[in-house]
């Protein structure tokens, strides 16, 4: 059964995996969808690219490498994060990723069980989470990037615009940089719903019907 619905999450494009992530934005409502379209593509881009000139630099580096070469500090914490919500990894400015221990276990575990490596290409879960982790480092450190620059406006008088940025833009692109420079044929957005199975199936379950409605734009 969960081999079928990881085959289903892994054809699931980065267009449609970008819809998933807009339906979360707070914002949501304030972009028409020609527009979400557009910043789904952008976003995707800016992380591949972002992703591209890593791998030119430090060419087959392990991320591990890769962070320690760009003077991040990395700490694996012995927590499940915070009570209310699981957390697997975070980036904290100026130079520090935190990897929740315990959770990457739990998922690792859970792949090993139900022997999902190869369908997932054998990817490394403590990998994929640095390498989310580390675009929104480079994010923060690059004030002309995309997704620091994309806003919708929210509310005008005349003249003047309020305008603000969307949170899904800076996490599509985080998932399109792991993804290029992972080098994996699908979207890293599968453990959404793959790294809630080992906390709560009843509610993976329910993520995963939800998702499976931006399957081919529905």
């Amino acid at each position: 059964m969960i081999e079928e619905k990881i085959d289903f999450l892994i054809n699931i494009n980065d267009e449609e995996w970008g819809q998933y992530a807009f339906s979360r934005d707070p914002l949501k409502g304030k972009v028409s969808e020609e527009l979400r379209r557009e910043i789904i593509k952008k976003a995707n881009e800016c992380g591949k690219i972002e992703a591209i000139k890593l791998k030119e630099k430090y060419k087959d580096s392990p991320i591990k490498k890769i962070i320690k070469k760009m003077n991040l500090e990395f700490i694996e914490e012995d927590s499940n994060g915070t009570e209310s919500y699981i957390m697997f990894a975070c980036y904290n400015s100026p130079n520090k990723i935190t990897i929740f221990k315990r959770n990457k276990m739990l998922v690792e575990e859970f792949i090993k069980e139900n022997k999902l490596n190869n369908k997932l290409e054998y990817i490394d879960v403590e990998s994929m989470l640095l390498a989310h982790e580390l675009f929104h480092h480079i994010e923060e450190n690059n004030k002309d990037i995309y997704t620091k620059n994309e806003k919708v406006v929210l509310w005008k008088i005349g003249k003047y615009k309020y305008k603000s940025g969307l949170v899904c833009i800076g996490e599509i692109a985080a998932m399109a940089f792991a993804k290029e420079l992972l080098s994996i044929n699908y979207n890293p957005y599968v453990f959404d719903v793959l790294m809630l199975y080992p906390h709560d199936e009843n509610k993976a379950n329910e993520l995963y019907k939800e998702i499976e409605g931006f399957k081919g734009g529905h």
